[in-house]
């Protein structure tokens, strides 16, 4: 949720993280990796590219219920708006993979 613009869902992206009370990204992974005795997390950029693509499918399912006029949720159209910009976000943490 640290790259997820908040607008979208919850997301804390240009959150003041300190003043919120809530670590940094980068120290939040090396806790992490302490708990789990792990040195780090291989392949973390894929992880977070997978994620937001995760979300934009879940997301293009609400959009094709909102045009198809099944969509249960009162927040169903916003959800479907918000489709094309995860799938952007998607892309973007993609291109930092290596």
């Amino acid at each position: 949720m640290y790259r997820m613009p908040p607008d979208i869902v919850a997301g804390l992206a240009g959150a003041d993280l300190a003043a919120l009370g809530i670590p940094s990204e980068a120290d939040y992974v090396a806790a992490y990796c302490r708990r789990t005795g792990r040195a780090s997390i291989p392949s973390y950029t894929f992880y977070i590219a997978f994620n937001f693509f995760r979300l934009a499918a879940i997301f293009h399912g609400i959009k094709g219920r909102v045009i198809r006029g099944t969509a249960a949720s009162a927040h169903a159209r916003e959800r479907a708006k918000s489709f094309p910009r995860l799938a952007r976000l998607g892309r973007e943490a993609m291109e930092t993979c290596r």
